[in-house]
Parts: structure tokens; C-alpha cells; sequence
């Protein structure tokens, strides 16, 4: 009797344990996933305090107007469009598919986001260094406390760290050899919507195409450019129509550029804000809880009126372009040492769970096994070094340039944790063959 030939999806699904080091590969990243799924509940079902006028108070408000009213903008508000649209369209969908305005779920949402991201931070370990440095990487990034803690509240990060991770590996999947042209298009994909919650992502599509052109040729880039136009020219061409005037995904760009080069503020969102209001109302010595509740927004209002016929972010980006111009011919030296310490402060651990004494050690430990394992690559000659080594430099030059806010790293972290994991498996490879050897 003639056997009957296993199905392609039978076939897969009979070597999936052998491809992940056994069942036991696979017993170790569901007991991982479900670890860091609990933790993430476990901050969702205890949500943060939220002050207003705060990312987070602000996308919270933007969500439950666009389930309600189906508007972006907020009443009163000068600039509407200065927020990301990415994270309160997300939570309007969450909020349509359960019938109210439900925070909760929202939270438990970004929860099983969350868990996706390991999953990916597994894989993209796994195809750097092997199962081990998958697993590795999947156990750091499930207990991380900086995405934890920013399950707590409605942000964008979660949003971005998922999309991002996603296009990286499906950027490395779409570069293998023999690889089909439109497998292109979900890398592309998944860069727009990473842009969507976190527009400094805009311009990195040069870098992604850049190298789809050189591994794949011009169709692979082309094809990738399209895709991650998709889910971006409808919402310019809606925000362009309401602004009067070219705007890719928000309006904060003068804000960003304001604060990034003002020079007696160390170009950081506190130190600025506490400048201004010494410059401004007289007041000094202000204790950091009270500043951090304190609105920028009416200071910004007051530093655009220079230019009355600007619009605001018009105002503001043509000081900061002042403020470049002036610190670099007049002040180059205290110029650059602000810049170097905004690159360096904007990989500090963010948040209050990032600024704990675990959570410091937590995040210089991974970092500096992340470096080591970016060297590794170098050294290995593998091309996926220089799209992670472009991403983690080109962030870090933005930062630097423009706000440095430790959120920044956040959505770079699933990369940085893989490149830790190769370290990690690595150096528990050498230490096993030195034992052999004995």
C-alpha cells in the first residue's frame, strides 16, 4: 500500500520542534511568553496615574473623541495634529470592537502585543545566534521593566516596539536568498505603521530601501517604498487638507526642533521647561515633581508669539533653525557637549520603572551586551548588521539633534535584546568548549 505524502502544512508543522532545538526549545519559549504575558496583565489590570496633558492623557482623550465623535482633533486645542496618530487610532479600534470606551482592555491589549513581541524578539535572536540566543533574548525581553510599566497606560511604545521588531525580521526573511519581489511589501508595511505611532521613523525607509536596493535590486526597493507609503498617504493627505499646508504625520516637528537646540536648557524637555519659566515668571529652585506636572504648552505659545505671523510649529521650527545657527557659530564646543549628552541621556531606562535602581542596571547591563553582539555580526560578516547598526545610530543622531527622551530607546530595545542574546549564547558556547577541552 502506497504511503500518502505529508501536506505542506503537515510537513511544517512535523519539523517545527527540530527547527527550535527540540521540544523542549519550544516548552522554553511558551513558559517565557506566558511569564512575560502575567506581568504585562499584571501592570494592565493596575493602570499608572496619568497627568494631564501628558502623551499618555492626550491619546486617551484623542481615542475616546474619535469612538465618539469621530474626530481626531481635540476642542481648544492649538495644535491637534502635534500627536502621533498612530497609538489613539489604535485604541478607537479597541474601543469600536467592544462597543465603549473601555480602557481596560485597551491596556490588556497592548498586554498580548506585548507577548507577540517576545515571540519576535525570539525569532529575531534565533536568526542572529541560534535557539539560544532566541531564548535568551525572549527571557530578558519578557521580564524587561520599562515595557512592563508601559502597560500600564495608554503610549505608543508597545505599538512601535511590535511594528518594528516585525519589520525588522520580515526585512531579514524578505533579504534571504531567492526570496519572491512582493515579499517586500510586509516589511514595508510594518516600517509605515512604525512611523505612524512614532514618526521619527519617517525618514528610515531610505535607509530600509537603500539596503532592499543593494540585496535585491530596484524592483525588491520599490516594492518596499510602495508598502510603506499604504498605510501613511491617506492620513497625510487628511492632515494636510486640515493643516493648510504639507505635513507627512504630525505638526510637533517645530517643538521637537525648539527644545532639541536650545542650548540654556541642555536641549532636554525639563531642563528647557525650567528655563523658560525662570526666563518667563521668575521662578526657580522648583522641585522636579512639581515641574514635571507644569503644561509646556502655554511657554511654547509664548516663545511662537516672536513670530506672529507663524503659525506655531512654523514659529517654533524657524527658532530652532536660529538657535542651530547661533549655538554652532558662537558656542561649537558647549553645542556639541550637548548633543553628545542628549545621545547618551536618551538611552537611559525610561519611566519610573527605567529609572529604578533594578531597572538602571537592567538597561546598561543589555546594552552593553548588545554593543558586543552588534560587534559580533561585524565580525561574522553577516549583512543584517548594517540595518540594526543604522537603526540604533540613526535614533541615536535624532535624539541628539532633536528631544532626547528616553522613550526613544524603547522601541529600539527588542533589537538591542537580541544582539544581547548573542552574546549571552556566544559566551556560553566558549565556555563549554573550554570545559570539553579540559
Amino acid at each position: 500500500m502506497t504511503a500518502i505524502a505529508p501536506t505542506a502544512p503537515r510537513a511544517w508543522a512535523a519539523g517545527l520542534a527540530e527547527r527550535h532545538g527540540g521540544r523542549g526549545g519550544l516548552i522554553a519559549l511558551a513558559l517565557i511568553v506566558i511569564v512575560g504575558l502575567v506581568l504585562r496583565v499584571d501592570s494592565a489590570l493596575e493602570p499608572l496615574d496619568v497627568r494631564p496633558g501628558t502623551d499618555s492623557a492626550v491619546y486617551a482623550s484623542v481615542a475616546e473623541r474619535l469612538y465618539e465623535h469621530q474626530s481626531f482633533a481635540i476642542p481648544g486645542a492649538a495644535s491637534p495634529y502635534d500627536w502621533s496618530p498612530g497609538a489613539p487610532l489604535f485604541y478607537a479600534a479597541v474601543y469600536y470592537a467592544t462597543g465603549g470606551v473601555h480602557p481596560g482592555v485597551a491596556r490588556l491589549a497592548v498586554a498580548l502585543l506585548g507577548a507577540l513581541t517576545i515571540v519576535l524578539v525570539y525569532l529575531i535572536g534565533r536568526r542572529l545566534g541560534g535557539t539560544a540566543a532566541g531564548l535568551i533574548a525572549a527571557g530578558l525581553f519578557a521580564i524587561y521593566p520599562v515595557t512592563i510599566f508601559f502597560t500600564g497606560k495608554l503610549m505608543s511604545e508597545p505599538l512601535a516596539t511590535l511594528t518594528l521588531a516585525g519589520a525588522v525580521l520580515a526585512f531579514f526573511w524578505a533579504g534571504d536568498r531567492g526570496r519572491a519581489w512582493w515579499a517586500w511589501a510586509l516589511p514595508g508595511v510594518l516600517l509605515g505603521l512604525t512611523a505612524f505611532a512614532r514618526p521619527e521613523y519617517l525618514a528610515f525607509i531610505a535607509v530600509f530601501a537603500l539596503i532592499a536596493l543593494v540585496r535585491g535590486g530596484l524592483v525588491p526597493a520599490l516594492v518596499l517604498a510602495a508598502a510603506f507609503a499604504l498605510p501613511i498617504v491617506p492620513w497625510t493627505a487628511h492632515v494636510s487638507s486640515a493643516e493648510g499646508r504639507f505635513v507627512p504625520i504630525s505638526t510637533g516637528g517645530g517643538k521637537a526642533l525648539f527644545i532639541g537646540t536650545y542650548l540654556p536648557g541642555n536641549g532636554l524637555h525639563l531642563d528647557v521647561k525650567r528655563e523658560l519659566l525662570r526666563q518667563f515668571e521668575g521662578r526657580e529652585d522648583i522641585p522636579a515633581s512639581e515641574l514635571s506636572r507644569i503644561s509646556m504648552t502655554p511657554l511654547l505659545d509664548r516663545v511662537a508669539s516672536r513670530y506672529p505671523d507663524l503659525e506655531r510649529d512654523e514659529s517654533l521650527q524657524r527658532i530652532g533653525r536660529e538657535n542651530a545657527e547661533r549655538y554652532l557659530s558662537e558656542q561649537p564646543l558647549d553645542f556639541a557637549a550637548m548633543v553628545a549628552g542628549k545621545m547618551w541621556h536618551m538611552w537611559h531606562g525610561s519611566g519610573a520603572a527605567g529609572r529604578s535602581t533594578y531597572g538602571t542596571v537592567f538597561q546598561f547591563t543589555v546594552l552593553a551586551l548588545g554593543l558586543v553582539g552588534l560587534a559580533l555580526l561585524a565580525v561574522r560578516r553577516r549583512w543584517e548588521f548594517f540595518l540594526l547598526a543604522l537603526l540604533l545610530l540613526g535614533i541615536t543622531i535624532v535624539g541628539g539633534l532633536l528631544l532626547a527622551g528616553t522613550r526613544r530607546n524603547v522601541t529600539l530595545m527588542p533589537l538591542v535584546i537580541a544582539l544581547a542574546g548573542v552574546t549571552a549564547a556566544t559566551a556560553l558556547q566558549w565556555a563549554r568548549a573550554r570545559l570539553a577541552s579540559r
